[in-house]
Parts: C-alpha cells; structure tokens; sequence
C-alpha cells in the first residue's frame, strides 16, 4: 500500500511517501510562512524521484490541525485536491500527533505542544502502553494552563517544534480518521476565547 503523508501545521513542512514499510520519499522543511510555495515542488520533486504518479498511491494522510491558520490551508487543499480529481481515498490524523509519531515506540506519557497566538499553545497528552491512548484531546489553552499539565504530568516526555520527530512506521491506523465527504472537510482550527 502506497501512502502520501503530508503537513504543514507548523514552521515544518513534512512530506513522506511510504511503500507499505518504506519510506521511499521523505522531506521536512523549516519554513518561513512559504509553505505554499514548497510543498507542490516537494510532492513533485518525489514523484520524480520515485517514479510515481500521484494515482498510484493507495491513500492521503494529512495533518488536519490544530495549527497555523494558512499552514493548515496549505496542505488540506492540496490532499483534497489529489483525493477528489484522482479519487484516492483521504485520511486526517491530528497534527499534534504526526509530529510526534516518532516518539511512539516509547512507553509513557507524551505531551504535545505547538505554538499558537501570544501566550497560547495548541497541547494534547498521550499515553503509550500496549496502545497509543488519547489522555487529553487536542486543545487551545494559555501558556499557563500548559504548565499545569506538566507539573501534572511530571514524567512525560515533552514534544515542541524544536525536538518533534516524524516516523510515520508508528502511526496506527487507529489514529486515522477516513474522510467520507471531502467538501465538508474543515480544519481543526482550535481556537478558544480570546
């Protein structure tokens, strides 16, 4: 099975392409707010690397937030795009957990953080056992409110921008969410009171 992992949430651009356990194609760019002009030469620029046409993937995984407001734009128009024209059936998972997949092969608490607006981050806590287990759903709160969950967490793992790791060989398809109607597909854009 062929799949197109793609997201452009944060400063990091990430693009792989994996042949049922292989990584065949594999790109992660710090951007600077110019994802839209990097992920179309990324994708194409692995096509031709690998010799692939886009119908040749099985399906699309797409981060689908939370994170920047135009990052998250980015790539869901993109994997929608694909999806429909070619009918490749779509798949999101949440940003917050894509960037962290590589840690998945620990066991333990993880939290995950990106930035959001001044003195907001966009969080979620993990658990890892036997099982990948959601202990707190992705949410918008106040740097504070982060620094709570840490202290209640102490033995937690902490994932940011600065250390995320990606390795799409830990994500279960249990995180996965299949998209059943692409026109209604939104990003998660997580906002709370401001």
């Amino acid at each position: 099975m062929k799949t197109m992992f793609m997201d452009t949430s944060t400063q990091a651009l990430i693009l792989c392409f994996l042949d049922d356990r292989e990584i065949i194609y594999h790109q992660e760019l710090i951007g600077n707010n110019n994802h839209s002009d990097n992920l179309l030469k990324k994708i194409q620029e692995g096509l031709v690397q690998t010799n692939l046409e886009v119908k040749d993937f099985d399906r699309i995984v797409v981060g689908i937030g939370p994170g920047l407001y135009t990052g998250l734009r980015v790539s869901l128009t993109v994997a929608k795009m694909f999806s429909w024209t070619v009918n490749i059936p779509l798949y999101t998972i949440s940003s917050l957990k894509l960037i962290a997949c590589g840690y998945f092969n620990e066991m333990g608490n993880i939290i995950i953080k990106t930035h959001a607006k001044k003195n907001y981050v966009y969080c979620t806590v993990i658990n890892i056992k036997q099982k990948i287990t959601t202990i707190i759903e992705d949410k918008f709160i106040t740097i504070q409110e982060f620094n709570d969950i840490i202290d209640k967490y102490e033995d937690a793992t902490i994932v940011d921008e600065t250390n995320y790791k990606f390795d799409p060989l830990y994500i279960k398809d249990y995180l996965l969410t299949q998209v059943e109607d692409i026109n209604l597909l939104e990003p998660n854009y997580l906002r709370g009171e401001l």
